[in-house]
């Protein structure tokens, strides 16, 4: 008899360089209760680890603190043998708990390309066939290099194991869990449902944000301080690839996690990419924000590989432009909450208060090819306006593969006056359009070049247009992506001005 927990695969989530491989299951379970609290978890636990008070604390307690936000708790179970295992994962999901096993990759046969990699790993478990003596997982690292081609998160592909599998990977793992994870050590997890959440949107989620944390200090700033003291320790440690293992994951704790960050507050914001001043000093901010700690983390990975001190000057100038760089993200993040609660519903165009409508949303489209993955689905052109950004099968364009050269165009049935384009490329690193220009047109035969972009980083771009006036529009794509051929649009917003009808007396 097959029981089974139904829930998404969060293909538009987030990928393990964003947050690892244990609390994206830990969201994929929040997300089976509500589908948002995959998003509010990944929230929750990226500002933990650049603010909170739980981080590098107790692991059940500092989890147990986000679920508990979203009305869910982490619930503990002794587990002794294999027998107990399966009793317990039984229960659960009978119970409308998904489970959380943790493993060490060392034992998971299915995920060979980690043989060597000895971490913990968390799969999650969602059905069992008692009749045919079989489990389901939930797994994210299964075809991840393929998926990283198309998809914005690593989805949780299913993946049938029999009892005796889970049972031995269980075993060995936790047989290694005894001496240096004790908090797992005999343990399995799952997910339940306590009562109402304390979160109903993303825009509540970043004001409590915003009102709660603006004057703690990052973690990021501890770091750096005790940098040298770190080198120190690591005076023994002659293996790269260790250390590279340490700056990994400081490079999610500190800079993936502000990439989920980000996204969130374009979830709560979602007005700023079309505001002609707002979303320009958002979009700027924000990549200064990420770029600044990308670059931040690599440079003291290096040093750590050349043991390499950093002089007292350094570490202060260092923690100084940290404070600021939050300072100010948390001043815009205030005006941005205040724009909005002034502005309610409207679209402001800069100091005119013009209201804008985005022409794209009823455009007829089409693209020099749409790309199939299989016989059933094409990622058509028309998917590239329609508003929503849940689903990249159904809410993108991707164009073929077999040349370099792409084209979207949009008929917007007259003629019309353009102030504001803005395009979502794809947000899989190495896969953003780079090279590609804006054109218009009003007969398809002669076009007038828009914008041009060269080296394109940026996963949202915005061009104003100066008021000029055309009926077609197209995005021609000279470079689609550094990884492939391949063109992969979001979104296309054409915005002008909405047409406003005198009354008579």
């Amino acid at each position: 008899m097959l029981v089974a927990l139904e829930m998404d695969y969060f293909s538009e989530g987030y990928r393990t360089m964003h947050s690892n491989c244990v609390d994206l299951p830990m969201a994929g379970a929040a997300g089976f209760h509500q589908y948002e609290n995959y998003f509010y978890y990944t929230f929750l636990y990226a500002v933990m680890m650049n603010w909170g008070e739980a981080a590098g604390g107790d692991w059940v307690a500092s989890r147990r603190s986000i679920l508990n936000k979203l009305g869910l708790t982490l619930k503990v179970t002794e587990v002794l043998d294999a027998a107990g295992l399966l009793s317990v994962i039984h229960m659960n999901i009978d119970q409308q708990c998904p489970v959380v096993m943790i493993a060490n990759y060392n034992y998971l046969f299915f995920l060979s390309q980690y043989g060597t990699v000895i971490d913990d790993h968390a799969v999650l478990i969602t059905e069992y066939d008692s009749a045919r003596r079989l489990i389901v997982i939930r797994e994210n690292q299964l075809n991840k290099e393929v998926t990283l081609n198309v998809m914005k998160g690593e989805p949780f592909f299913k993946l049938q194991l029999t009892e005796e599998m889970i049972a031995d990977i269980w075993n060995k793992s936790n047989a290694s869990f005894k001496e240096i994870r004790n908090y797992c050590y005999n343990k399995l997890f799952s997910v339940a449902k306590i009562g109402e959440s304390e979160v109903h949107s993303y825009l509540e989620l970043v004001e409590d944000f915003a009102q709660c944390y603006k004057n703690r200090s990052s973690h990021l700033i501890e770091s750096v301080e005790r940098f040298n003291d770190n080198v120190s320790l690591m005076e023994g440690l002659n293996d790269a690839n260790a250390i590279a293992v340490e700056f990994e994951g400081m490079r999610r704790s500190y800079h993936g996690s502000v990439i989920i960050m980000f996204d969130i507050f374009e979830k709560a914001l979602p007005w700023v990419s079309a505001h002609e001043e707002w979303g320009q000093i958002f979009g700027g901010f924000r990549d200064q924000y990420i770029k600044f700690r990308y670059h931040l983390i690599s440079s003291l990975h290096a040093d750590t590989l050349r043991r390499k001190l950093m002089p007292p000057d350094r570490i202060l100038q260092l923690t100084e432009e940290i404070r600021q760089l939050d300072t100010e993200l948390f001043s815009l993040l205030e005006e941005l909450i205040l724009h909005h609660s002034q502005h309610h519903n409207q679209q402001v165009l800069g100091n005119a208060a013009q209201a804008l409508i985005n022409y794209a949303a009823c455009a007829e489209v089409s693209a020099d090819s749409e790309y199939s993955p299989d016989p059933e689905t094409v990622c058509r052109a028309s998917q590239a306006v329609n508003g929503r950004r849940e689903n990249w099968i159904t809410d993108s364009w991707h164009s073929d593969k077999s040349q370099p050269v792409h084209w979207l165009m949009l008929d917007l049935l007259k003629q019309r006056e353009l102030l504001r384009f803005v395009i979502r490329h794809s947000p899989a690193p190495g896969y953003i359009t780079m090279d590609y220009e804006l054109q218009g047109s009003n007969d398809k035969e002669q076009w007038e070049q828009i914008a041009a972009v060269r080296n394109n980083e940026s996963v949202l771009t915005a061009h104003e247009a100066d008021g000029c006036s055309f009926r077609y529009i197209r995005l021609y794509i000279t470079y689609p992506a550094q990884n492939d051929f391949q063109a992969r649009i979001f979104e296309l917003e054409v915005w002008g001005p909405a047409v406003t009808h005198a009354t008579k007396n």
